[in-house]
């Protein structure tokens, strides 16, 4: 199916992800959730039963504050969407944290098209160029599939930026020693995987001479890192102190570490560090820290649930949903790096949170 040439969120998704003042992104990324919210209210009865509970009227003006969230737990337990069912070619499952029930993403053609679009101008921000791929991951995680775990998603979203491609790890996901010795060392390289799965390849090979002698002879531009910290909440490390074990082991300066925020239920939507350490919030989506305990919203600098704000997701009603991790607004507009727009930083993930709110709304 193709996109409405007519779309505010195609017009949204054509401008620069990190151009655009705040006040001047708010009216036009306004407007292309005002687009969305209409189509989910009209598709989806979960979604009309959350606005109608809470007042909500999705044909009038509005804050963003104002528009209803779904706690993102709510994924995990019903099957949300809002296109017909033969309309789904893909489902997306997150990685099972504390509850070990996953969440399930159906995909349209339409909302994988958004993505993929957002994904590629905000990544290109950061990268400028395609680049030789290491992945820090098996070749068996990306086994073809309709049914789609989140690491294999992530993977496979970043295949526009990658010349070419080598899996590093073997299925049990020990370092391939075979892989990693035929790797020449002229190219410029870019690693890339999931947070816990890095850590874990550090801490295993630490003391291992071979590879590391194997790894810092490579000329490695940068690590792209993401999943979060959602399976390492038990280890008592700082962000700081990973950052050193990875330039140490790696051979790379910090700041070529970039660590990648998003959501599978947000897919497309992604948050990557600048040099200076911050998150950006591209043209694309929008961010607000809530109090956890009023879920009022919290001024720069206080930590609160991070909301997370997009028009992207056409076949699903994930355009407004709260998380359980904990973060802070570190300013808007003016971070050294140069990029406009808000910029936040990770806090850490909730232990326990018990979101009340919208999601309690749905029978």
């Amino acid at each position: 199916m193709e996109m409405k040439k007519t779309s505010k969120i195609i017009k949204l998704l054509d401008l620069n992800p990190f151009e655009v003042h705040q006040e001047e992104k708010n009216e036009i990324f306004i407007d292309a959730m005002q687009e969305s919210l209409k189509h989910h209210y009209k598709n989806s009865k979960e979604f009309k039963q959350i606005c109608d509970n809470h007042k909500f009227n999705v044909e009038g003006k509005f804050q963003l504050e104002e528009i209803p969230y779904i706690p993102v737990s709510i994924f995990k337990k019903f099957n949300l969407l809002s296109i017909p069912k033969e309309n789904v070619f893909k489902t997306i499952f997150s990685s099972a944290t504390t509850s070990n029930t996953p969440s399930k993403i159906f995909l349209d053609r339409i909302t994988s098209e958004y993505q993929t679009k957002a994904l590629v101008s905000i990544i290109t921000d950061f990268l400028h160029e395609k680049m030789d791929f290491l992945i820090l991951d098996s070749k068996e995680t990306i086994s073809s599939s309709d049914n789609i775990k989140s690491r294999a998603s992530a993977i496979r979203g970043f295949l526009p930026f990658m010349k070419s491609i080598k899996f590093t790890l073997n299925d049990d996901l020990k370092i391939n020693d075979i892989e990693l010795d035929q790797i020449k060392n002229e190219n410029q390289y870019c690693f890339f995987g999931f947070t816990w799965l890095i850590y874990q390849i550090i801490k295993e090979n630490k003391n291992n001479k071979k590879i590391k002698n194997n790894l810092s002879k490579l000329n490695s531009s940068f690590i792209l890192h993401l999943g979060g910290w959602k399976k390492l909440t038990d280890i008592n490390i700082t962000r700081e102190e990973f950052y050193k074990e990875i330039s140490e082991f790696f051979n790379i300066e910090k700041d070529k570490i970039i660590d990648i925020y998003g959501m599978t239920e947000q897919l497309g939507t992604v948050y990557p560090d600048c040099k200076f350490g911050n998150k950006h919030v591209s043209m694309y989506s929008d961010i607000i820290i809530r109090n956890p305990l009023t879920l009022k919203n919290e001024e720069i600098g206080k930590s609160g649930l991070i909301q997370l704000l997009s028009p992207i997701p056409h076949s699903y009603p994930g355009i407004s949903i709260l998380s359980d991790d904990f973060g802070h607004l570190e300013g808007i507009d003016d971070c050294k790096c140069g990029r406009k727009g808000k910029y936040f930083r990770f806090d850490k993930r909730s232990e326990s949170v018990d979101l009340k709110g919208c999601g309690d709304t749905i029978d």
